[in-house]
């Protein structure tokens, strides 16, 4: 209930007792006599209302962890990054909110009925990825078997503790708290915390870990819906992109190609999940605007005339058309269908853009267009080496397309 009230009420900070916690923000709100909170939302009567009573129910718990910085690990969990990314970024955090020198996420294995490490950081990371963990005789084991939070402050002396992970690890486990993890009510892993800095796991690591473990499972339930639902979204536009690629008698495997390519690219440059995504969707469609183009000018064996080129030019003003006109689409999708022909120096079409008139996705798609065009086999032409295809774009750079663009491809590229 928690992150849904941060996200909700656009949460930014609290004030408890005259001290703030978190960040300042547009709107000020009283939720008791001693305690406000900070939103970038203006709320109405009834949402104000709302959130005292669910603050009225939470008020101390959100306190003790908004005290330990965990307001931004929660907009994190709840924000669009995909799983994997959340929990690697998540887990450092987890480790110092529970003093802990160990963190791990472990997932069950239904193949083998054992438990595997799926995220790992801290003194064991490393060292125990590919290790199974019994459930019949771990601690992690009871706690998936039991579904209930367990703290063992003598992992010693306890007769469930699995010894394989710290031989495996050269390590020592002195003491655990593991907690469930849940997938639509079914146990699906396990969240736990190793050797407790300054004495033993307590109920407020209970309160904390439960919380996480809640969030993840949470997650869990999002990414998976989402993961299948993204993955047939993607299915279907590839299917799109090709059947258009296969109108194109020089294109069959083009569009899959230049989106490939612009992920790497966008990879090295430091784009996170959510523009990869978005890059991706952009680069399978980029030439979607050749639908509206005639097969008679689109595979014409001999040389264009000046008006028929004219006319192959505006696939990419039809395609940013066609794109705009779906409401879920990124704004930014279209610019990849839009702005793959422009240059910096201008010289590109459909409108002539330079330099910071065209966007991220233009300038890698530029670059990856290109370099699956001249790399390709296509009848009228024997494939380029790549050794020469970056040599032109260096020639080229910056006058025409953008330097980082041709490094962060060079660097993902076997030359």
């Amino acid at each position: 209930m928690i992150e849904n009230l941060i996200q909700e009420y656009k949460i930014s900070g609290f004030i408890k007792d005259g001290v703030l916690i978190g960040k300042e923000n547009k709107y000020k709100y009283d939720v008791s006599q001693d305690f406000q909170i900070y939103s970038s939302k203006e709320l109405s009567d009834l949402d104000l209302l709302t959130l005292k009573n669910l603050m009225y129910e939470n008020e101390n718990l959100v306190i003790e962890f908004s005290k330990k910085n965990i307001l931004e690990i929660l907009k994190l969990i709840v924000s669009n990054f995909k799983l994997e990314s959340v929990l690697k970024m998540t887990e450092e955090s987890l480790r110092e909110l529970l003093e802990s020198d160990g963190a791990s996420i472990l997932l069950y294995n239904e193949e083998k009925n054992v438990l595997n490490f799926y995220i790992t950081s801290g003194g064991a990371s490393g060292n125990i990825e590919t290790v199974d963990v019994p459930i019949d005789n771990s601690i992690a084991g009871q706690c998936f078997k039991t579904k209930k939070t367990i703290i063992i402050n003598d992992a010693e002396n306890n007769p469930f503790h699995f010894k394989g992970t710290d031989e495996k690890a050269k390590y020592k486990t002195i003491n655990l708290i593991a907690t469930p993890l849940f997938l639509n009510n079914e146990v699906v892993g396990v969240l736990e915390a190793v050797n407790k800095k300054n004495g033993d796991y307590n109920i407020e690591d209970k309160n904390i870990i439960e919380l996480f473990s809640s969030l993840i499972s949470n997650k869990l339930i999002n990414a998976k819906v989402y993961e299948e639902l993204s993955s047939t979204i993607k299915g279907i536009i590839l299917a799109v992109a090709t059947a258009i690629d296969i109108r194109d008698n020089y294109t069959h495997t083009h569009s899959k190609n230049v989106s490939n390519l612009a992920v790497k690219i966008a990879k090295n440059l430091g784009y996170d999940d959510s523009l990869l995504e978005e890059l991706e969707i952009s680069a399978l469609l980029h030439d979607i605007g050749k639908i509206g183009i005639p097969d008679e000018i689109l595979n014409k064996p001999s040389k264009l005339t000046d008006e028929e080129y004219k006319i192959i030019q505006s696939h990419t003003i039809i395609g940013a058309e066609l794109l705009s006109e779906i409401d879920f689409l990124s704004k930014k999708i279209p610019l990849g269908a839009l702005e793959h022909h422009e240059k910096l120096d201008g010289s590109g079409y459909p409108y002539h853009k330079k330099d910071n008139e065209i966007s991220e996705f233009g300038k890698i798609l530029a670059v990856a267009d290109i370099f699956d065009a001249l790399t390709a086999k296509r009848v009228y032409k024997e494939p380029w080496p790549k050794e020469k295809v970056f040599d032109m774009l260096k020639k080229d750079c910056p006058t025409k397309f953008d330097c980082n663009v041709i490094n962060a491809l060079e660097k993902t590229i076997n030359v």
